[in-house]
């Protein structure tokens, strides 16, 4: 296990600026997953990180050591890609045993952790076979072993299972949770999909265009987002942003726009008390917060109406589409509910999940 430390990070490809002053501490023995969007510079950072990418500035410690400058064969590092990179010519035998040969480890040293490891992942029945004769899920699996068969202090994987169908990915992204904590090696992990960050990871890095937005578990980005892009990036379907203004009335506060006047709860009236004079802002509320009034009543609630223009039946769940004056709403409702398209309901706001956003900088209020 190694604690691994980036300090005023940056990568240049001539003007562009991939990397953006990155600072970021992973613990001996996390699990850390970088979370962006295609084109943030996630697989760029882990580059670096692994010493595929040279740094324009800033450093990189492993443990007390720095690194920065050091070749990716002085690291200890081991890496699984999205191409998984097995030799098609070898058998798994010798795809999983490669870097240790390269190495020149005992034989008997490389087959007692070929089996180690086989056992490990559970393809030891699959050791004299060629890439070409195994599934997806199987050739993960090859290429996780051969990274983990070196015992690295640091493993990185670039979005591993973007290649493999969906019912594969959700099984492969608890086999590879569960051997991290099994072998308990400090883990950064690649990917574009939320729901890989937020049932993998002990903590998230959202970055956007090369700069780290939040860094925090996966409870703090989804419940206290810092900024709206973090916001809109985390939950399915995407938060609802409806600009609205601060209005006073006696001693009472709204956020308010055409065909909608939310009232604040005490609970963030200080919060507002502490802001300029500007009044424009951004109602933040998730559709999984907005609730139809046929369901369990909820105390704390704004009761508001509208048509529904669309109604995507998912069967677990129901997506409504909500038409109002400022836009439309989306809403996530349970799955057995029947709505009809073209029908007035009423909904109800969860007055304590909703969220407030600077609309100028974005930046979270409450």
């Amino acid at each position: 296990m190694v604690k691994v430390k980036i300090i005023s990070l940056d990568k240049y490809f001539d003007k562009v600026r991939a990397v953006n002053n990155i600072n970021l501490e992973i613990n001996p023995g996390e699990f850390i997953v970088l979370l962006g969007p295609s084109g943030c510079g996630k697989t760029t950072l882990l580059r670096c990180i692994s010493g595929l990418e040279t740094v324009t500035s800033g450093k990189i410690f492993f443990d007390e050591e720095e690194v920065t400058h050091l070749p990716p064969k002085s690291r200890n590092v081991s890496m699984v890609f999205q191409s998984y990179a097995i030799w098609p010519h070898m058998t798994v035998n010798s795809n999983i045993g490669f870097p240790l040969r390269i190495k020149k480890y005992p034989s008997q040293e490389i087959e007692r952790r070929i089996r180690w490891v086989a056992e490990l992942l559970r393809i030891d029945n699959l050791l004299d076979r060629y890439p070409g004769q195994l599934s997806g899920g199987q050739r993960q699996r090859v290429a996780v072993a051969r990274a983990i068969v070196m015992e690295p202090r640091l493993l990185l994987m670039d979005e591993p299972l973007s290649n493999l169908d969906a019912l594969l990915r959700v099984r492969m992204r608890a086999e590879i949770r569960k051997l991290q904590e099994n072998i308990k090696v400090t883990t950064i992990y690649v990917t574009h999909d939320q729901v890989e960050a937020m049932t993998m990871g002990d903590r998230i890095a959202v970055l956007n265009q090369g700069i780290l937005q939040q860094l925090g578990s996966s409870e703090e980005i989804y419940h206290h987002p810092v900024n709206n892009f973090v916001a809109g990036f985390i939950g399915s379907p995407q938060m609802n942003f409806i600009e609205v203004k601060i209005v006073k009335q006696d001693k009472n506060l709204f956020l308010k726009t055409k065909g909608l006047e939310v009232p604040l709860l005490d609970e963030f009236k200080e919060a507002i008390y502490k802001l300029s004079d500007k009044t424009d802002y951004i109602l933040g509320i998730r559709p999984e917060h907005i609730y139809i009034t046929n369901q369990e009543q909820k105390d704390k609630t704004y009761p508001i109406k509208g048509k529904v223009y669309f109604a995507e039946l998912l069967r677990s769940d129901t997506v409504i589409h909500l038409e109002k004056e400022f836009g439309f709403l989306l809403i996530k409702a349970p799955g057995d509910l029947k709505v009809e398209e073209g029908k007035d309901i009423e909904v109800l706001f969860d007055l304590l999940r909703i969220h407030l956003f600077d609309k100028d900088t974005g930046k979270a209020i409450f």
